[in-house]
């Protein structure tokens, strides 16, 4: 029964959400499409679904990629086994095995520093070396003695010692002579200084005593040698009875420009003596 306003007129109803009124068609339902997602293949990445929005459905985010699938590991492949021995060769007996040879044994490193030392070799006092040193320094002396005093046995047994002896005496009386002169009397000089030398070093001489005869006069040179000591060089196998060198020490006593007071001069003089007919001559003679 339907509900009457206060005027006494007919009451209006409320409508109600979603009522149809009367004579009008009711609407269509919306129809949904379901999409079918594709299955994801081994191997293959899965492509992102495309978003389907209904008409009154909110928009979809995009589907995150999925991760691709890893790939197959390859399958391992059985190398096969060598066939087992046969069963005679295993049953060897062990007298025909071939014995197993032992492992070596490594010797047990050691540090420089921590390791033994050497026992030290003893060694020879000083006491007991020094007789066999002395033994043999004698011995040595003993045989270059031995064998000087051979030779100067056969140097006597020669006469070439004494004969070198004549030819120092010689050599030390020439170099006093040639080495002795006065001034005012040159010629008589050089006449008996060559007396006493070979022709061919007299010849020599002669050459020199100008230059003696320039300077002497000019300044009244005045000039006296003395031998002090003279002796036979060693000749070793060259000795000869009839020639040798002789080493001379001479001092001059020189006045010059009116002088009364002597310069004294020490002179090492070597004398080559040759002897001619009896005689020790001077052949040469060379300053040191």
């Amino acid at each position: 029964m339907a509900a009457s306003s206060g005027t006494g007129g007919p009451s209006k109803r409320r409508r109600i959400a979603g009522e149809i009124k009367p004579g009008e068609t009711p609407p269509a339902p919306v129809s949904r499409k379901t999409v079918k997602k594709p299955v994801a293949r081994p191997g293959v990445p899965r492509t992102a679904e495309p978003a389907v929005e209904a008409k009154t459905a909110k928009p979809a985010r995009p589907a995150k990629a999925d991760k691709p699938a890893k790939a197959d590991k390859p399958a391992r492949v059985k190398t096969p086994t060598a066939p087992a021995a046969t069963a005679p060769a295993a049953k060897q007996s062990a007298a025909t095995r071939p014995a197993t040879r032992p492992a070596p044994v490594k010797a047990p490193v050691t540090d420089a520093a921590t390791a033994p030392a050497a026992p030290a070799t003893p060694r020879r006092s000083w006491k007991s070396v020094a007789p066999l040193v002395l033994a043999a320094v004698l011995a040595v002396v003993l045989g270059v003695l031995g064998a000087g005093y051979g030779y100067s046995s056969w140097q006597d047994d020669h006469g070439v010692i004494s004969a070198h002896d004549d030819a120092a005496d010689a050599a030390a009386s020439a170099a006093e002579t040639i080495f002795t002169y006065d001034y005012t009397s040159l010629d008589a000089h050089l006449k008996k200084s060559q007396r006493l030398m070979t022709p061919a070093f007299a010849k020599k001489f002669a050459t020199i005593s100008p230059a003696l005869d320039q300077l002497a006069p000019q300044r009244k040179i005045q000039v006296k040698a003395e031998s002090r000591d003279a002796a036979a060089v060693p000749c070793g196998n060259d000795c000869s009875r009839d020639k040798t060198s002789v080493l001379v020490f001479v001092d001059q006593a020189r006045l010059a420009d009116g002088s009364t007071t002597p310069t004294v001069f020490g002179n090492r003089i070597t004398v080559s003596m040759v002897k001619t007919d009896g005689r020790w001559l001077v052949d040469d003679v060379s300053a040191l």
